[in-house]
């Protein structure tokens, strides 16, 4: 099985998930990206994207928030947990890295923001794919078209090589919420958000637990 065929088949799996236990992340997926949003994308960051990683594209363009500022003014005085500005923003991270999946305008912006930031060279060769809507993109995973691996990168940090590709990654994920455990790749746990309708990934802590966060279980 291609690369392309197993990322559209891991994300399927974390889909169908997303879409029975986790309907407000679920609803923060944006409709498929064109080819011609893709070939703008390219254009802009000077960078190919793989056709594994264009596969993805082709099934939603990321989501909705991860600027939050797109899920609308945050709220000074909320009145919950189950206030709505809180409930997408406690959503939206939910990426098997507890990050955001990127739109193709916020791939640019990330590349050409944050990413670049962190190198002396005049374009960066990678691609970014996720970011924390938490922390405002300061931190994120990138996809190195040269070798198909992803990496990480933050804030005053250099980037980091992962050693997998988006296909064994998002497999990864897809198998740690079905069997309801910690990724492999990652170590990080999935969690239902305080009102139950939204997935996020931690490092396991029971913390989480007492600030309303639920590990999924099976």
């Amino acid at each position: 099985m291609t690369e392309q065929a197993r990322v559209e088949a891991a994300w399927g799996r974390i889909e169908e998930w997303l879409s029975t236990y986790a309907p407000l992340s679920h609803s923060l997926l944006r409709e498929p990206a064109t080819p011609e949003q893709i070939e703008q994308t390219e254009h802009a960051i000077g960078v190919a994207i793989t056709p594994a990683l264009r596969a993805l594209y082709l099934i939603h363009d990321g989501v909705r928030g991860a600027d939050l500022d797109e899920l609308g003014e945050q709220p000074f005085a909320p009145r919950g947990e189950d206030d709505p500005w809180h409930r997408q923003a406690n959503a939206v991270d939910f990426m098997p890295n507890g990050q955001a999946w990127l739109p193709l305008e916020h791939v640019i912006t990330a590349h050409g923001g944050p990413l670049s930031a962190l190198s002396d060279q005049e374009t960066m060769p990678y691609v970014p794919v996720t970011a924390s809507a938490k922390y405002t993109m300061m931190e994120g995973t990138y996809l190195d078209p040269a070798t198909g691996l992803l990496g990480t990168w933050a804030d005053a940090q250099e980037p980091m090589y992962l050693g997998v590709d988006l296909a064994e990654w998002l497999e990864d994920g897809a198998t740690a919420l079905t069997e309801a455990r910690p990724t492999r790749i990652l170590g990080m746990r999935p969690y239902l958000t305080p009102t139950g309708d939204g997935l996020t990934w931690f490092d396991p802590d029971p913390t989480y637990e007492q600030d309303g966060w639920r590990p999924v279980t099976t």
